[in-house]
């Protein structure tokens, strides 16, 4: 990948030559294969390639950007150019500093697999035709939709500060949506997988997963309105989390669009939540060596039994605030990496049977608003738990309440879990939640 990492190189010292005081780039190559899935049949076959280099320039404290294709020597000094022209017509920012200077780097295993890269697309469209086989086996009359790809990526990053970073790694996913109709009733689920390596990715009888849960889900109907337990399955509580490590982000803090304004330091959530944010997993979907600036990544605690410990900086808002940077940017933004939550001594079904009437929610986006913390979500796939049972499905449900009440109230987190690469997903009670349910 040197030659990725001389043309980033050329792209800087181009820039600077323009007139940019600092200047980065970040030059990848990449293919792919993605299959799509509408009505059990394939829909669309697509293999590609890419190429491209993307300069960003400061002259002034302005930002001047250039994205472009091509990786010849020639594409890489004229986007050097390009940005620090673009960045000479830019409004001064006061704020800016200098770029990320040089400093070791970790390395993370696990994150390109040459059997994962080399693998033939045949092989793809078979993940996507295995899904829909293994759903009508549990059930005939089911349809089926969804989607199995592959990447493959070469990247590498420098400043005019001395920064060079290289990093090559694979991804593959395959999920498979379901849906089963009985005349007016539908029941349906989502079902998925994603892994680094071959050997990780669990193709096998996921559209056999989402079809019985499917059947599960017929018969649905209302439950009451009113306030009461919720509990959160592995796949809807990440949203909940997630939610609050978006808040968290330092950028939407400085511009004054999150519900976190001024709660470092403070109870954001109940101490039954602690949160481990680790960019270093082997093997995980987020985990790389280095931020989008060049950062080095480490190991950070956000939350400590709901105390928020730390907003996620990039080297900008670092700067711009006077405190540490968490390598937290995407070079466009900021965001998490792994999110691993502590576990608690119960298991799921302990958490449920502890419940003598509220709901379960398996799917759902119960993300709360950045800006306003404002949550209200429909319930995607769950069922009314009644005297610690799963009883019956639900039908047109939603919930609501504020986020900042909502992670308070959480009460406990389980001790099982679904283990994705570089992530822990349990299931997690919030004691009380709006719910609102109609025909």
């Amino acid at each position: 990948m040197d030659e990725l990492l001389k043309l980033a190189e050329i792209a800087c010292r181009a820039a600077v030559r323009a007139g940019a005081d600092f200047a980065d780039a970040s030059v990848e190559q990449g293919r792919g294969v993605s299959i799509s899935i509408e009505k059990n049949a394939i829909q669309s076959s697509d293999a590609r390639q890419w190429a491209r280099i993307s300069v960003r320039a400061f002259v002034n404290g302005g930002t001047g950007w250039f994205s472009g294709s091509g990786t010849s020597e020639e594409a890489a000094a004229d986007a050097g150019r390009r940005a620090a022209e673009a960045a000479k017509a830019a409004e001064p920012d006061p704020d800016f500093v200098d770029l990320v200077s040089p400093a070791p780097l970790p390395e993370v295993p696990g994150l390109y697999d040459p059997a994962l890269a080399e693998i033939a697309p045949g092989a793809v469209a078979e993940w996507a035709v295995s899904n829909v086989d293994s759903a009508r086996a549990v059930c005939g009359d089911a349809i089926v939709s969804g989607r199995s790809g592959v990447s493959w990526n070469r990247w590498a990053f420098a400043n005019n500060l001395g920064v060079a970073v290289t990093q090559q790694t694979t991804a593959a996913s395959v999920n498979a949506h379901v849906v089963i109709r009985r005349g007016e009733d539908v029941g349906s689920f989502f079902e998925w997988d994603s892994a680094r390596g071959l050997a990780d990715l669990e193709v096998e009888g996921i559209g056999a997963r989402a079809a019985s849960e499917a059947l599960r889900y017929l018969g649905s109907r209302p439950v009451k309105t009113g306030v009461m337990p919720v509990v959160f399955g592995p796949l809807s509580s990440d949203g909940l989390i997630m939610g609050l490590c978006a808040a968290a982000s330092a950028e939407e803090i400085q511009r004054r669009r999150s519900f976190l304004i001024g709660k470092k330091g403070e109870q954001v959530a109940s101490e039954a939540l602690t949160l481990v944010d680790d960019p270093l997993i082997p093997g995980g979907l987020s985990s790389s060596r280095c931020d989008g600036d060049g950062f080095p990544h480490r190991r950070l605690t956000l939350v400590e039994r709901g105390v928020l410990k730390t907003y996620l900086h990039s080297h900008y808002t670092a700067r711009k605030s006077g405190e540490e940077n968490t390598g937290h940017s995407t070079r466009g933004g900021i965001a998490p990496t792994n999110v691993i939550p502590a576990l608690g001594d119960k298991t799921a079904a302990d958490i449920i049977t502890e419940v003598d009437d509220g709901i379960y929610v398996a799917l759902a986006n119960p993300v709360p608003d950045t800006a306003s913390g404002q949550l209200s979500t429909l319930v995607d796939a769950g069922f009314r738990i009644e005297r610690g049972r799963l009883t019956h499905p639900l039908k047109n449900t939603m919930i609501a309440g504020h986020g900042l009440e909502v992670l308070c109230n959480i009460d406990v987190v389980s001790s099982d879990y679904r283990a994705e690469p570089g992530r822990v997903l349990p299931t997690v009670r919030v004691r009380a939640m709006n719910v609102a349910s109609a025909d």
